[in-house]
């Protein structure tokens, strides 16, 4: 008898609808698995033979195919299992293949008939949402991630025998609700106001979070660069629920675990420079996201930025300016989000004294020079704001301090806002995602007569490309929206504004 059950393939941070054909015949007995099954989903066969003798369900000897459909998608995770084992109970008419219409399985099967999580429950619930599916059966321990997605039905299971008795209408699952989470938000961390000093460096980080651009501090050694960083995660503003969604997402399919609510805090991530390609970028088998993805609508803080590997930092070609990285796979094209701010440190020179007023280079030029050759002109020029950090002569027993990050947030935010207002209608949220081609980047960021010709001469002498140029206004247009919180949404770019834009990228000498 021929029966069909449903579940999900993950392909980055999008599910497609999997259904699950099962065939039982007389004939030589075997269970045999087709539709481009990885290794993992082929090993499912002794998965589910083990969980159903386990729970008195012995499958007796037939011809036995599962056809996993559409034939072409790649299938890598076992959350398959248990819509497999569904299908097989249908065609052995152990449960009636009706009662495998409209519900969507996921969730791996140990040998003793458990039902265990499997990562990625949430892009299987929304897709399951997506496609008209009225319920999914998930494990009890992924029954908050489920129930994430609005408008679905969630059936939590334990045991496969438990799932059986649901089907033959011996015992309904109970569905389940929605727990209260905590709102997903983790402690803000340290604050602004232990920064004493460092205007310049105080103005890149502010003007950074408010109009999500990207920034390089490169300074000494100890100036306080890694410390405006971590001080710069508390600043960002909470995400939206599309956001939080899709952050969630991301983090779902990267590591299977996922609270009782969505991720309400922008993510903050700091990876090593010892990271390889796949972990900053994404890649694997199965392909999984990296550092860029799991960093996505928040920051990506690159400490020692020359040390890190030449395929890591050309790497962030792309997703700097598309905010998607896409991985090229023999398995197919698999595309992960990748929205993030990149903020990033570097010392002058590989001693870190070069320019230092106290303490003197011990490097020689040609050191100097292949120090800085590690970051490409056209990495840099996709980083908007480049901004020196010098040493400071601070009295640390006053008692004075610096602005708090509350205040700062508060700026931010109404900055935020009001970019949203004036991106109303359109697919960009910020001022850093405006596109470059002319319609949108002159509606968008006027530019004042004397402005203009200001930027003309600056390109000149700075020799700036047009992509320089086009970031160049954004970040003037952040500027004026934060001196302006009241102003006219469409006011134009003054010269004073486009001057301390041009301000906040002095490229290291």
């Amino acid at each position: 008898m021929l029966a069909r059950s449903f579940t999900a393939a993950i392909r980055g941070v999008d599910g497609s609808v999997v259904t699950v054909e099962a065939d039982a015949r007389l004939g030589l007995p075997g269970l045999t698995v087709v539709g481009r099954a990885s290794g993992a989903v082929v090993e499912a066969r002794e998965r589910v033979r083990g969980a159903l003798a386990h729970c008195g369900h012995e499958l007796r000897p037939r011809k036995q195919v599962v056809n996993l459909a559409p034939a072409d998608l790649r299938k890598d995770s076992p959350g398959i299992d248990l819509a497999v084992a569904a299908a097989l109970l249908g065609s052995h008419e152990i449960v009636g293949a009706d009662a495998l219409g409209g519900v969507l399985l996921w969730g791996e099967l140990g040998l003793d008939g458990r039902v265990r999580p499997a990562a990625g429950t949430l892009v299987v619930a929304d897709c399951a949402r997506q496609r008209g599916f009225a319920s999914v059966v998930v494990p009890v321990e992924s029954a908050d991630e489920a129930a994430l997605i609005p408008g679905l039905q969630v059936l939590p299971v334990r045991t496969l025998d438990q799932l059986v008795a649901h089907l033959r209408g011996e015992r309904s699952i109970v569905a389940h609700e929605r727990a209260n989470g905590p709102g997903g938000l983790a402690p803000a961390g340290p604050d602004m106001a232990d920064v004493l000093g460092l205007p310049t460096g105080r103005l890149a980080v502010e003007v950074m979070i408010a109009g999500a651009h990207n920034l390089l501090l490169h300074g000494p050694p100890g100036v306080g660069k890694t410390m405006l960083a971590r001080r710069a995660a508390a600043l960002l503003p909470e995400l939206d629920e599309e956001s939080a969604l899709e952050v969630t997402k991301i983090h779902s399919v990267a590591t299977g675990r996922v609270g009782a609510s969505l991720q309400r805090r922008a993510p903050v991530r700091m990876p090593h420079h010892t990271v390889s390609p796949a972990g900053l970028l994404g890649g694997g088998t199965p392909v999984r996201p990296g550092e860029v993805s799991l960093a996505h609508r928040g920051l990506l803080f690159l400490d020692e930025l020359p040390e890190y590997g030449r395929a890591c930092l050309e790497g962030l070609r792309e997703p700097l300016e598309d905010g998607a990285v896409t991985l090229v796979r023999a398995s197919g094209v698999v595309r992960f989000p990748a929205r993030f701010q990149l903020m990033a440190a570097m010392n002058p020179c590989p001693c870190g004294y070069l320019g230092h007023p106290d303490r003197a280079c011990v490097d020689p030029q040609a050191a100097v020079a292949r120090y800085r050759r590690k970051l490409s002109g056209p990495l840099l020029d996709r980083i908007d704001l480049v901004v020196p950090i010098v040493p400071s002569r601070i009295d640390f027993d006053d008692d004075a301090a610096g602005e708090s990050s509350a205040a700062i947030r508060e700026r931010i935010a109404a900055t935020r806002a009001r970019q949203l207002q004036r991106l109303l209608g359109t697919p960009w949220r910020t001022n850093a995602e405006i596109p470059a081609d002319a319609g949108a980047i002159d509606r968008y960021c006027p530019l004042a007569a004397a402005a203009r010709l200001m930027l003309r001469e600056l390109a000149r002498v700075r020799r700036l490309s047009p992509r320089a140029q086009h970031r160049l206004r954004r970040v003037a247009r952040t500027i004026a929206d934060l001196r302006e919180p009241d102003g006219p949404l469409d006011g134009v770019i003054g010269e004073e504004d486009l001057a301390r834009a041009a301000a906040l990228r002095c490229l290291p000498e």
